[in-house]
């Protein structure tokens, strides 16, 4: 019996056979991920820090992302996924990986980037691997961004409105499961990672805004940069003075994106910086170096849903202190 479940729908494993269903207590499992190895070392560490009862038990890894397609074509049978079952219903925590998004809040993906499974699909499948019962599930999504609202741009720091809370990944698919089994789930505001030892860290706030900008920024280059390539051409000298004091307008302003610009020339050099060689520099200006990265206690939320009383709770609120309610009461 297991005291941690991996449940990785994030990588195919290329040992498997098709449809093979793979369980792992192998320090590195083929096939295997960064989020999901890291999660597996994690927890592996934390059990071997326990007693030897603990450390015999350790975590078991299963490669899921084949159960899908299987589930959905109706070709997959209680006997297919017996060993999983046993396992989730005996486990002290079932971890779920899966990629995500901060801009979609309804699909999971692969690590290549293909899209694995919508929250209904990934929920249909979890009925299915966890027994009924009086269990409480202790559920960890660990997928980036599944926390986080549609208004991806809306800061998750404090009060988040409860139609925001109702949108994200993690509490449709919690929804749809809390009525069926009892379960208790955190889920990530940002792109999740791990350190070296045993926890997961998360992006902050002003990361996840300049990943939001970078993306955004990067999709407008690619519609628009002929079209400003050709302006800057009729606009820029050929000579190297004209090319030299234009390329240093264009580094002023992506050292400093807040300036504004002086006059029509400026202003032009301050939007073709995006189509420039700079464009990583001048987005990244755009937010406190010493704010952005990654940090461990950090942008989680904890789902529960208890005789008919759901609590979302900010575990870690930066601004309202560990534990902040965001919201008690009826489902939303």
């Amino acid at each position: 019996m297991a005291h941690y479940v991996i449940l990785n729908f994030e990588d195919a494993d290329p040992a498997s056979s098709a449809g093979a269903i793979t369980k792992s207590n192998l320090a590195r499992p083929t096939g295997i991920g960064g989020a999901a190895e890291g999660t597996l070392r994690i927890y592996r560490n934390r059990a071997s820090r326990k007693s030897k009862f603990l450390r015999k038990k350790e975590a078991v890894y299963y490669s899921c992302q084949e159960l899908i397609n299987r589930d959905a074509t109706g070709n997959l049978s209680r006997d297919d996924v017996d060993q999983i079952r046993k396992d989730c219903s005996s486990a002290k925590t079932i971890s779920i990986i899966i990629h995500g998004k901060p801009d979609d809040v309804d699909n999971g993906f692969s690590t290549s980037g293909q899209q694995v499974a919508t929250w209904s699909q990934l929920a249909k499948l979890a009925k299915f691997l966890f027994p009924a019962g009086n269990k409480i599930y202790n559920i960890a999504l660990i997928m980036c961004y599944g926390g986080r609202s549609e208004n991806a741009d809306l800061d998750h720091r404090g009060q988040i409105p409860i139609s925001e809370l109702r949108s994200s990944f993690a509490y449709k698919f919690f929804r749809s499961l809390c009525n069926a089994r009892n379960i208790k789930m955190s889920a990530r505001t940002g792109a999740v990672a791990n350190d070296a030892d045993v926890n997961h860290t998360v992006e902050t706030e002003e990361q996840v805004f300049s990943v939001l900008e970078s993306q955004r920024t990067m999709a407008k280059r690619n519609i628009n940069k002929s079209a400003m390539d050709a302006q800057k051409n009729q606009i820029v000298g050929n000579s190297p003075s004209d090319k030299k004091k234009f390329d240093e307008t264009l580094v002023k302003f992506a050292n400093f994106p807040s300036l504004s610009p002086n006059n029509q020339y400026e202003q032009f050099a301050k939007d073709y910086v995006i189509y420039s060689s700079y464009v990583k520099m001048f987005v990244k200006n755009q937010f406190p170096d010493n704010l952005l990265g990654e940090r461990t206690k950090y942008g989680k939320l904890v789902y529960e849903y208890t005789s008919g009383v759901l609590k979302i709770i900010s575990r870690y609120d930066s601004g309202n202190g560990a534990n902040y309610i965001l919201y008690q009461g009826p489902l939303i």
